[in-house]
């Protein structure tokens, strides 16, 4: 259907004057034509009509005249108001559905989307609405027209907008060509149309070149992709370092992947590599905010790939060596390493491959030609196919035996102060058979390092090594090392060890080298004051006083080697040992009082508690009795008073030991017992058992045993309650050996109130034997009698199964007899007492069991049991028992002791029988 033509808008007056409603819409804008709303009231009126009509018979002959009324309309609309653009968007939004509906087509569109134009050119949706239905509809008009459309929007709109068009326009030209396959219609857009209006649209938005780079590089445009990239890196700002590492990455990739295309664009590719390599050079081998994100290895490994793209391999390789000669990390090391060697690999793969395809080649050719022709080919291909061959070999071996001279190399420039690493690099070339170059490496070391500063190991390790090197090589060399260092100080230590080290290896090759006379000169200026700087003062220096000293003793005379042992004592930088080494010197040569007064200076420089005051002491001692014996015991004495006043406890035991034994070899028997005595009293806690036993002892050798009693007494009274408890039965066993019982009983009554059952049961295993053996049923119940209220009284504590160290309950003493009574199943009689002066709650001993004395009163007591006389008479031993009274109290201890089995069995307790040898005559008969 045209438009244009006068019959349909003829048409279309006839068919707009048949409807009233119609009718009525133009009266109103007769009086009204410039009413918007009017208008749009008229429009939706014609769609209404043209929904309803659509479903009719006629359907095409009304539907084109709908159509064509309501264009009409719109036409006469727009005419009338050329700037409303509410009514404009109504009208190109009904064009355009009628054009999908197939009424108009895409001229009809294009015509009016350029109407609007002409009034309505400002306004951004008009463009994007008309460039999308240009994009949307390929083959509507030419790409040139397009352009000129898109060119007219840019121009028409001002900057601000352009943001709103630019969308559609990169939809369009990112739009896929058409497919083989596809029939449906695409636009054929150049690429060279294409890279324009891209180009054009980086003016208006420059990040937007990441994106045009790749789609560069996807159309293999590398050049202009390199140059994008260059100018996406030179505008991003110092904040943007995530985007400008992706951007560095693919930016040297193009680089080194197309080089030549690079090079042709105009881009310096190899200058902006070394440009950034020098400014991580000169920022210390850190990550420079130009290429965080690429190592240094990296980019030496793309400068060199890109000249092996290129086939220039001798410039690659030299490349590649000044990478190995720059990088400063082990990683970046590694990643270049490895990067070369698979180069020199592959040239050699290459140059082995082409010799055996000249091999076959020639197979084939010398059955062809002649043996003459043959000769003359093999000599003109072979030869330099071998020399090549071998030269790739050569090249790959000598960079593989050189890896770790360079990996070395990384290692100093990384740190140039580590001591470890020159000395390995001077190893290195050692191994290598190359010793000019290892001596010249730690030269260099000692020019480049600071003492301050060093690490891995000691400066003086780089004068040793550069000595022993000079030692093989020149010996004059070395002492002119050596008088540098020493002398002249041309290397600044920081610590006095370090130049001391120096001068004991100029003396140690001195005596290497037989210079007896020179080595013990080299000694004494050591040590000398001046010898070195002030502030290194090695007129203290342990290590070369040991030197010189040694010296002294075997090269220089009896009156040299004693004023340099007062030397050294007077400056008080001797040690223990050198003391040890001055009075054993005089000594062995009969100085013997001189070799004292040594010891009584070593004495006084170390004095208790220095660790070495007792070996000191020791050694004193012992040379002193050696020396004299028992010809000057008062002299002896008041050394060993003097060791024994300032000793501290804890090592008092050995002097005390060797006092004792002093005055029993040579001394009174009585001072050696005093000795002892006061070692038990001086001792730490945990060595005075051991030392009560020694005085038991000795007292029992030299004066018997009835003096041993006090001992004991005193050693109950002062050791801790475990150790006492076994002097307890210690004594018991004396008592008894006496065959004192009643005083041995007494004592293990005592000693019972520390013993814990649970945790010394040998304590009751030995009165239970005692018992055994020389009680009777009376005394061997008052011990299970005391032995529960022992068991009672230390039940006040509770503990737990592990340590028995947390207390969880405490108990008072009645609670605690009455909860045994119950567990025994027996009645607790309130008039019967408990043995007092047995270990009360607080686990302390009182005041009313403090000696024997009152023990063995209460202990008494328990004669009156047994030693009572019936009326009737007496026995054969003096005592007559009444041996019905025994039955009956036995009966009821066996019916008791029944239950309590019984009870016991029940309750899983295993149960054990007195032995019969406790009743002895007087058990019942069966």
């Amino acid at each position: 259907v045209t438009m244009a033509n006068s019959n349909s808008h003829d048409s279309c007056i006839a068919y707009i004057q048949e409807s009233d409603t119609f009718v009525k819409h133009e009266n109103q804008l007769q009086q009204q034509p410039y009413d918007v709303s009017a208008w749009l009231l008229y429009l939706d009126s014609i769609d209404d009509v043209i929904l309803s009509q659509a479903k009719k018979e006629d359907r095409i002959r009304s539907k084109n005249l709908h159509w064509n009324a309501r264009d009409l309309v719109g036409r006469r609309m727009v005419a009338l108001l050329p700037r409303s653009y509410k009514l404009w968007k109504n009208h190109w939004e009904f064009v355009l559905h009628a054009t999908k509906q197939g009424i108009f087509n895409e001229s009809d569109v294009l015509d009016c989307f350029e109407r609007c134009l002409w009034t309505l050119s400002s306004y951004p949706r008009v463009w994007v609405e008309y460039i999308t239905f240009l994009k949307d509809h390929p083959g509507c008009t030419t790409v040139t027209n397009v352009r000129r459309s898109i060119n007219r929007a840019l121009q028409s709109l001002p900057v601000s907008q352009h943001e709103k068009v630019w969308p559609v326009i990169l939809e369009w030209i990112h739009s896929p060509e058409k497919d083989a396959a596809d029939n449906l219609p695409a636009w054929r857009i150049p690429l060279e149309s294409r890279v324009r209006v891209v180009r054009r649209y980086c003016l208006f938005n420059p990040l937007y070149r990441n994106e045009f780079a790749e789609f560069l590089a996807r159309h293999e445009r590398w050049g202009e992709a390199a140059i994008q990239y260059q100018h996406l890196l030179n505008a991003l700002s110092s904040g943007a370092e995530t985007q400008r590492d992706s951007y560095w990455q693919a930016f040297s990739e193009l680089c080194s992947q197309h080089p030549l295309q690079v090079e042709d664009a105009g881009v310096a590719w190899e200058e902006i590599i070394r440009a950034v390599l020098s400014e991580r050079q000169a920022a210390g081998g850190k990550n420079s905010s130009s290429s965080s994100a690429l190592l240094e290895g990296m980019l030496w490994t793309q400068l060199a790939d890109s000249w092996i793209r290129r086939g220039s391999f001798d410039i690659a390789r030299s490349v590649y060596e000044e990478g190995l000669q720059t990088v400063r990390t082990v990683r970046d090391f590694s990643i270049l390493y490895d990067a070369y060697l698979q180069f020199e690999e592959g040239l050699l793969e290459v140059a082995t491959s082409t010799i055996e395809d000249d091999d076959m080649e020639m197979d084939e050719a010398a059955q062809q030609e002649s043996s003459d022709d043959w000769d003359i080919l093999l000599e003109e291909t072979t030869r330099s196919k071998l020399a090549d061959m071998e030269l790739a070999v050569a090249r790959a071996e000598h960079l593989t035996s050189r890896r770790p001279l360079l990996l070395n190399a990384v290692m100093l420039r990384q740190n140039p102060h580590s001591i470890g690493d020159w000395v390995r690099r001077a190893e290195l070339y050692m191994e290598l058979e190359l010793p000019g170059q290892a001596i010249a490496v730690l030269e260099e070391a000692l020019q480049t390092t600071d003492s301050n500063r060093t690490v891995n190991g000691k400066p003086s390790e780089l004068v040793l090594k550069l000595g022993q090197l000079y030692e093989k090589e020149d010996v004059a060399k070395a002492e002119e090392l050596f008088d540098r260092i020493c002398r002249k100080l041309e290397y600044k230590f920081q610590k006095a060890d370090d130049l001391a080290e120096c001068w004991a290896s100029w003396v140690e090759m001195s005596l290497r080298r037989e210079q007896w006379d020179g080595a013990l000169s080299l000694a004494r200026q050591a040590v000398a004051p001046g010898a070195g700087p002030k502030r290194l003062n090695l007129t203290k220096s342990v290590r070369l006083w040991d030197i010189r000293l040694d010296l002294e003793e075997s090269l220089g005379t009896l009156q040299t080697a004693k004023d340099a042992y007062k030397r050294v004592m007077d400056i008080k930088a001797a040690t223990v040992q050198q003391v040890l080494n001055f009075a054993s010197f005089l000594n062995d040569r009969g100085y013997f009082e001189e070799s004292f007064t040594a010891f009584e200076k070593g004495i006084e420089l170390f004095s208790f508690p220095h660790a070495g005051a007792k070996m000191l002491w020791k050694s004193y001692l012992t040379s002193f009795t050696n020396r004299y014996e028992g010809r000057k015991v008062e002299r002896t004495r008041d050394i060993f008073q003097r060791c024994l006043e300032v000793c501290p406890s804890e090592e008092s035991s050995e002097f005390f030991l060797m006092d004792g034994s002093f005055e029993e070899s040579y001394g009174l028997v009585k001072r050696a017992l005093s000795v002892y005595q006061a070692m038990c009293r001086k001792v730490p806690p945990d060595e005075k058992y051991l030392a009560y036993r020694l005085f038991i002892a000795k007292t029992t050798k030299y004066l018997g045993v009835s003096p041993t009693r006090d001992i004991y007494q005193e050693a109950i009274d002062t050791l801790k309650d475990k150790e006492a408890a076994r002097i307890c039965m210690d004594f018991a066993k004396m008592e008894t050996e006496l065959q004192e019982f009643e005083r041995a009983r007494a004592i293990m009554a005592y000693g019972a109130q520390m013993a814990d059952p649970r945790r010394l049961p040998e304590y009751w295993k030995s009165w239970n034997e005692f018992e055994i053996s020389h009680g009777n049923e009376e005394t061997f119940r008052e011990m299970l009698r005391v032995k529960r209220s022992v068991e009672a009284a230390f039940s006040t504590i509770n503990y737990n199964a592990t340590g028995l160290n947390e207390k969880v309950e405490n108990l008072t003493d009645e609670q605690a007899m009455k909860l045994i009574a119950e567990q025994e199943g027996v009645d607790r009689q309130p008039e019967t007492k408990t043995v007092e002066g047995f270990v009360p709650s607080s686990r302390k001993r009182t005041a009313g069991a403090a000696n024997l004395g009152d023990v063995e009163a209460r202990v008494a007591q328990l004669r009156k049991v047994t030693g009572e006389v019936e009326k009737g008479g007496e026995s054969d031993n003096g005592e007559e028992i009444n041996i019905d009274d025994i039955d009956a109290e036995i009966e009821e201890a066996a019916a008791a002791g029944a239950a309590d089995a019984q009870e016991d069995k029940e309750q899983g307790v295993e149960t054990k029988a007195i032995p019969k040898a406790v009743f002895g005559g007087l058990q019942a008969e069966s």
